[in-house]
């Protein structure tokens, strides 16, 4: 994890609102809604496979925050929410297919919303309030992570599930009993931020994205993998006309830049990741294309915390989207897919200087 950290290392990091934190965190939510889907539609094992890789990805979120002391009200409102939506999301779909019973689902669901109707409560009636999570809670988002985790391997473990449920209730008391509010004096995000005033035309482009990347993933799921790849093909023109257009008009924003990395990981990072997946699943294809959407995180926590110099550090994402569409244009075996994958995640990572050419 060391590694990890110096890969991403920053010049400086020049932490301000909305940042590596809040994109991540954007990225976390998205994924729980593609878990949801994947169980809903009986595609266990991609549902497991992108059910690990979001909780990593929280974990990895929590490492960068911490290493960059980031103290946002936004996080602190949003990182436990997409916690609990991973969770309840994963619940609920577990519920539906007759796998989890209603009971243990109804729990989970309660306490949660019970939590985040107070806290809304709170949050209306002072907006500069700030949150913080105890450490039981923490603990008990963990293990009812790990025991949805056994749920979706196919075991039922009910040793598991009464010692999650025992820690759900004693995060919930321990949440009446200390608060963990926290009001301050100084201007917060939730009042500087008027989402009229941030969203741009270049932004629309990205929004266009980030639907082509979603449209391929739900292709993939539906094994309509030809679609698929010309959603992905679109996904680069929308990709190219977002920064295009924001250079002719001159209207770059840092929001415009959040946007755009969580569009590209989504597109060229998750999308891709499934894509492989699903068309070959030997246990060395799995770990290439866990690593494979790690670089692509990574390059998203790098990219929004080094400042722009005229060249990308490491091969743009972006390029996932054309060489993954022309190696199934080309009927490249599946076998090979690991390797490229791997070839791919190597120079997303590497410190190789790439010139922006667009």
């Amino acid at each position: 994890m060391v590694f990890i950290l110096r890969m991403i290392k920053p010049k400086k990091f020049a932490i301000k609102g909305m940042k590596v934190g809040l994109t991540l965190i954007l990225l976390r939510i998205f994924l729980s809604f593609i878990v949801f889907l994947l169980i809903y539609s009986s595609r266990n094992n991609l549902a497991l496979y992108l059910f690990v890789l979001t909780a990593f990805v929280a974990f990895l979120d929590g490492l960068l925050a911490k290493r960059s002391k980031i103290r946002s009200q936004l996080r602190s409102i949003l990182d436990p929410f997409a916690d609990k939506l991973l969770i309840n999301l994963a619940a609920i779909a577990l519920f539906l297919k007759g796998i989890l019973p209603f009971w243990i689902m109804a729990v989970f669901l309660a306490k949660d919303l019970l939590v985040i109707s107070g806290a809304l409560f709170v949050l209306i009636k002072n907006t500069k309030t700030i949150f913080r999570s105890n450490v039981i809670d923490k603990v008990s988002v963990f293990i009812q992570i790990f025991t949805l985790f056994v749920i979706l391997t196919g075991r039922l473990d009910y040793v598991l599930i009464w010692i999650s449920i025992a820690f759900v209730v004693l995060s919930f008391i321990t949440t009446l009993f200390r608060s963990g509010i926290r009001v301050v004096r100084y201007k917060t995000e939730l009042e500087e931020i008027r989402f009229r005033k941030l969203i741009r035309l270049p932004d629309l482009f990205t929004f266009l994205n980030i639907f082509m990347g979603l449209i391929a993933i739900l292709l993939i799921i539906n094994e309509e993998y030809s679609f698929a790849i010309i959603a992905l093909l679109f996904a680069v023109g929308f990709d190219y006309l977002d920064g295009k257009v924001a250079r002719l008009i001159k209207r770059d924003s840092e929001f415009g830049k959040q946007l755009d990395s969580l569009a590209d990981t989504i597109s060229f990072g998750v999308a891709p990741a499934i894509f492989g997946f699903s068309l070959i699943q030997t246990n060395f294809a799995l770990i290439i294309f866990a690593l494979f959407l790690f670089a692509g995180v990574l390059r998203l926590a790098r990219y929004n915390i080094m400042e722009f110099t005229g060249e990308f550090a490491g091969m743009p994402i972006t390029v996932n989207g054309i060489v993954i569409p022309l190696i199934y244009i080309l009927r490249v075996p599946v076998e090979v897919y690991p390797y490229i994958y791997l070839f791919l995640a190597i120079l997303m990572v590497s410190p190789l200087k790439v010139k922006k050419l667009f």
